[in-house]
């Protein structure tokens, strides 16, 4: 049986808080594959301000699996230092030559150390783990997978700790990596309120999440996105480019040649919005419409904006689950955000990776990883 269409065919699902919904979710099928990205040693790398080509390397992985056959629907995961993809099993030698081009970019292009793995859902399913998995409409241009049952904490953890599903083959030689739509071309956005908050929330029992994050909401209120259109502006800071601009090449006059062009192109963007011409009147509407800003896998992940005293009492609520032991959770603060582009249809699907600068996610997450040592320690 072919399951390529098993994502596309799935019934979406308009409300995101009702994550203990059981009947909304589906069952990954049995021969599909996870493939699971991390950058090792992240948290050194985001200490030295390499955040930004961090998160472009993150969404590197997803638009490359994604441009392997455009005809299938393939659910992923954003996580700032890394990916999660679910793909069928038609895709598997692409998406292993594909990891294995991405993890040489990495190396050669930024000096990253990149795990890549393709690990079968059998697997995860004989660990007594589950992959279940809900289309969420974000906005008509963005259907979000939100992914439950263990399984992308478990896959995370054999790639990180085994290396059964390393990839042993070669790269050939005639495979073309297809990076088209990734960009980043937006300088950081600064928070509309004084603090852009990255969180990561972990619940014990399923069933809290959905208590969790309307406690969330009714703190941050519905004004809580970390963008506005009067904050997003394209960048002509050189620096700014050289995340994307080392996508194509390590060589300085190419980078040079490529920074021009990219600079020339936002030139043109910059005028077509500041004027409303055509389509181009309502772009950064489309942006705010399809920013991965909330998501869930395994975890509740959120980057908000917020002022003072909406994270004060933010921060006193998940203390104080923390200490009931109810959930565990991690927080990042910052002044802006950091916007990674996939531009499929330039007035069509867009998906927009938003992280909090100067570390975001995966500086939450070493949070909430301190904390769950804890409570393990004292039990």
């Amino acid at each position: 049986m072919n399951n390529d269409n098993f994502y596309s065919n799935l019934n979406e699902n308009i409300y995101f808080s009702q994550i203990s919904n059981n009947t909304l979710f589906s069952q990954v099928p049995n021969d599909w594959y996870l493939i699971a990205t991390d950058i090792k040693n992240s948290t050194k790398l985001i200490e030295e301000g390499r955040y930004k080509d961090i998160n472009l390397v993150g969404a590197l992985t997803i638009i490359s699996i994604l441009n392997l056959n455009k005809s299938i629907k393939i659910p992923f995961v954003f996580g700032g230092d890394g990916a999660f993809l679910l793909v069928p099993k038609s895709l598997y030698t692409l998406c292993a030559q594909a990891l294995l081009a991405i993890e040489k970019i990495s190396k050669e292009n930024y000096s990253f150390d990149l795990r890549v793995g393709i690990i079968p859902v059998i697997d995860i399913l004989n660990a007594g783990k589950k992959l279940l998995i809900s289309k969420y409409r974000v906005s008509d241009d963005y259907f979000q997978a939100i992914i439950k049952g263990g399984g992308l904490e478990y896959g995370d953890f054999l790639l990180k700790k085994s290396d059964k599903y390393s990839l042993k083959m070669k790269i050939d030689s005639t495979f073309n990596l297809d990076t088209e739509g990734l960009e980043c071309r937006w300088n950081s956005i600064k928070s509309p309120k004084n603090k852009t908050l990255s969180i990561i929330v972990k619940c014990f029992d399923e069933k809290d999440y959905e208590k969790v994050f309307l406690k969330l909401e009714k703190i941050l209120g519905k004004d809580r996105s970390p963008i506005t259109i009067k904050n997003l502006s394209l960048s002509f800071n050189s620096k700014n480019l050289e995340s994307e601009i080392s996508l194509y090449t390590n060589k300085i006059i190419k980078k040079f040649l490529l920074k021009l062009k990219v600079k020339c192109t936002n030139l043109i963007g910059y005028f077509l919005m500041k004027f409303n011409i055509g389509k181009w009147s309502s772009y950064k509407k489309r942006i705010l419409n399809t920013s991965d800003t909330e998501k869930f896998d395994d975890t509740l992940r959120m980057v908000v904006s917020a002022n003072s005293p909406e994270s004060t009492k933010l921060c006193a609520y998940l203390e104080e689950e923390y200490k009931t032991k109810s959930l565990v959770y991690g927080i990042h603060e910052s002044k802006s955000s950091l916007m990674t582009c996939l531009i499929f249809q330039r007035h069509g699907q867009h998906v927009h990776f938003v992280d909090g600068a100067n570390g975001g996610y995966a500086s939450a997450a070493k949070a909430m990883k301190k904390r769950l040592s804890k409570i393990n320690k004292n039990q």
